[in-house]
């Protein structure tokens, strides 16, 4: 056993537009009524805004519903309009990696690297994301694109995922993360992500337009 303090095996492999695909599950109608860790509209733009990170990178992304027929409703209009061509992967077993159809679509990405995010963070979130890391995969929670019924639970959720291994994360440090370099073909949709769904880089940019 290595006993040098702060010493460690772990080390940083940032994600990539080639290494990473994003899982966005559960984000539907019904399910939306329910959260109250985080402003219900917030969380729909944060959602959005994952999203088009998702598409302005071209990441595999594959988009669950649970029980769409019932109470939980329809995956929101939104990410049906960004991803028109994409199944969507409906299911019974509450955690999605019991369900064959929806952990093969997660294989078939060929990607270790998962973003995940979802409607509730304690159930849909959770239970795929430690399923994930016990397969090997790298799981990096999307806190701020998920929520749950109350603060405490999100609070027991990311410290029990933070044990297990996940990373946890939000939205625009995901999309930053991928952008990598401003010098890049992706950088002009990535920006308009941020000036449409984070205040602040509209902000932003109408001073650097000032001052061109």
């Amino acid at each position: 056993m290595n006993n040098i303090i702060g010493e460690s095996n772990a080390f940083y492999e940032p994600l990539t537009p080639d290494n990473a695909a994003m899982l966005l599950i559960d984000h539907q109608a019904g399910l939306f009524l329910g959260v109250h860790s985080i402003d219900q509209q917030i969380l729909k733009n944060n959602v959005i805004g994952l999203a088009k990170t998702a598409k302005a990178f071209n990441l595999p992304t594959v988009l669950f519903t649970s029980s769409a027929k019932g109470p939980n409703g329809p995956t929101i209009p939104e990410l049906v309009e960004l991803f028109p061509e994409h199944k969507i992967f409906d299911r019974s077993p509450i955690n999605l990696w019991n369900d064959s159809n929806s952990r093969m679509a997660v294989e078939v990405t060929g990607r270790k690297k998962l973003i995940m995010a979802a409607i509730t963070t304690d159930v849909c979130l959770a239970f795929p994301a430690l399923s994930a890391l016990k397969a090997g995969y790298d799981v990096y929670a999307v806190i701020d694109a998920s929520g749950t019924w109350t603060i405490q639970a999100e609070m027991a959720t990311m410290l029990r995922l933070t044990q297990a291994g996940a990373m946890m994360t939000n939205w625009v440090a995901v999309a930053a993360e991928l952008k990598h370099d401003e010098d890049r073909s992706t950088t002009p949709a990535m920006n308009k992500a941020y000036s449409e769904h984070m205040g602040l880089y509209d902000f932003l940019s109408d001073i650097a337009a000032v001052n061109s």
